[in-house]
């Protein structure tokens, strides 16, 4: 998933798992197997203000920087330039998000692949693009394409389909990356290992990195972690139960609606690398937020955006230092979520354009009826940073069998607490005042005058538990300016995705499905300065 603006999300469909690695007849060079060491796993992959994540692939001899996607399978690149010479099976297809407005479209072609230069495919199947929509963000952001790191079941790829039609159902001409990478050992077990940075993060973030049948060394003990199953089984998506979500030590009230899938007292999530954010019912998410002191719900807020994408434009306006303690559950495991992934700080002008405010908003988002029927909420880079996550395909190895995921919890609750004082009282150094949750709503639905509440006063600087604090910096003059960064969609191939954060102007751009953003425009200068403070929040 991806994360941009406007948008709504068509989940995948029913997918059968299909994938048969001892079918591949393509020649595929492959180093033996081994541990991977701090200097060749460790930070491969590129944090773009904790929006996005991508790392560098090289495709028929060109370099390209493409997004991670869990919830997608196919690869397409459209570098400046296009894509040097390459085996053009002449056959071509269009990979539609959403409603079918944003997509790219383009001939299906087969070159060498490599990452790392530890893996190299001689003769992978890939989309050259010719065309799209929706992807302008990401492309001035410098990511040139996606490589979907989902399953290489029937009806998930555009690409393998698109070849199986023509060369009949047997053929593995056209499977993904990963399968064909797999199938260079096939007594190995066929996992991935993903741990994803955050940016600003004074306590010691976990490293950015993604490996193929080995863990990043740092993460070897997920190993022995509960194995979570893929449920339902072959559903083709990396959709597992959720135990319970808690607030303050309190489980929320969530009844499944998913009862003939879900086993008893739990819920389905989907994990995809590709979301932004978090996205689940509105009745979870109002617990979630009002459980936090100080908190305010602004419903159908129209002056008040929010960062993320969302299917309605009820706002929670949350204390920007408020001490947030919410831990999801999977396997019997209790994995904290560090309280700089529960809220998003942007800037805002009051309606009469007389004063900036620094506003933080829920980060947690309204699914709607996205991917209605298949899952219950999106899991994506707010939780994922939390953790270190193996992902099991289960079709090679000791580990053959059904897909399941472990993970490994990297958030130290009461280190990040402290982190997220250390860090926002740096940021907030140096941005306009925040007013009272309460407050803020009334000046911005005009029930009270901008300058008559007294803003909140900043909180002292704190030491981090084992270690010191970082020094703040000097105290310095209020952005002039108001900024935000626009809100994340869905979309990703047949699978739910978001991956493409807003340009900055307020308008949100990049979406890969249609639907109610929750944004309105905002002055470009102003989304110049969050994107320059994001890293920090």
């Amino acid at each position: 998933m991806r994360s941009a603006s406007v948008a709504a999300l068509s989940f995948l469909s029913s997918l059968f798992f299909a994938l048969e690695s001892s079918a591949v007849q393509l020649t595929i060079q492959r180093p033996p197997p081994k541990a991977a060491s701090s200097s060749d796993a460790n930070n491969n992959l590129i944090n773009t203000n904790n929006q996005r994540y991508s790392t560098n692939i090289t495709i028929a001899g060109k370099t390209v920087n493409v997004l991670i996607d869990t919830g997608s399978t196919d690869l397409w690149v459209a570098p400046p330039g296009g894509v040097p010479a390459f085996n053009d099976t002449g056959l071509s297809t269009t990979i539609r998000y959403g409603t079918g407005a944003n997509f790219v479209t383009g001939d299906i072609g087969v070159n060498e692949f490599q990452l790392d230069g530890q893996h190299t495919i001689p003769a992978q199947a890939f989309l050259s693009v010719t065309s799209s929509a929706g992807e302008e963000s990401d492309f001035a952001a410098g990511h040139f394409g996606i490589w979907g790191l989902g399953f290489n079941t029937a009806g998930s790829s555009q690409v393998n389909d698109a070849v199986q039609q023509a060369k009949g159902a047997t053929s593995t001409a056209g499977q993904s990356v990963l399968a064909n990478i797999f199938a260079q050992n096939p007594s190995g077990s066929d996992y991935i290992g993903i741990s994803l940075s955050r940016t600003g993060d004074q306590e010691g973030t976990s490293d950015a990195s993604l490996t193929i049948s080995e863990y990043d060394t740092d993460y070897a003990a997920v190993a022995n972690a509960p194995k979570v199953p893929q449920t339902p089984a072959n559903s083709g998506a990396w959709t597992v139960p959720l135990d319970s979500f808690s607030v303050g030590g309190k489980k929320i009230q969530w009844p499944t609606t998913l009862p003939t899938i879900a086993p008893t007292g739990k819920n389905i999530v989907l994990l995809d690398t590709g979301t932004t954010n978090i996205l689940m019912p509105k009745a979870q998410i109002d617990a979630i937020y009002s459980a936090i002191p100080g908190a305010v719900l602004a419903p159908s807020a129209q002056n008040i955006p929010l960062v993320q994408f969302s299917t309605t434009t009820d706002v929670w306006v949350v204390p920007c230092t408020a001490q947030v303690d919410i831990v999801a559950t999977f396997g019997g495991q209790d994995f904290p979520l560090h309280p700089l992934d529960v809220t998003d700080m942007q800037v805002l002008t009051s309606p009469d354009g007389s004063h900036n405010y620094t506003v933080c908003v829920g980060a947690f988002t309204d699914i709607g009826t996205i991917a209605q029927g298949e899952t219950e909420a999106l899991f994506g880079d707010s939780f994922l940073r939390n953790v270190y996550t193996s992902f099991d395909f289960g079709t090679g190895g000791s580990t053959k069998g059904p897909p399941f995921v472990q993970m490994l919890s990297n958030t130290d609750p009461a280190k990040s607490a402290a982190d997220l004082i250390d860090v926002r009282r740096q940021v907030m150094l140096t941005m306009p005042p925040e007013l009272a949750p309460v407050d803020l709503v009334k000046v911005f639905n005009g029930t009270e005058a901008p300058g008559v509440a007294t803003p909140v006063a900043l909180p002292s600087a704190v030491s981090i538990p084992g270690g010191t604090a970082t020094p703040a910096p000097a105290a310095g003059g209020t952005s002039t300016a108001p900024a935000r960064v626009g809100s994340p969609t869905t979309g990703g191939g047949s699978t739910a995705s978001t991956d493409t954060p807003s340009t900055g102007s307020g308008a949100t751009t990049g979406n890969k499905n249609s639907g109610t953003s929750s944004a309105p425009s905002t002055p470009l200068l102003m989304a110049v300065l969050l994107v320059a403070i994001s890293s920090f929040v």
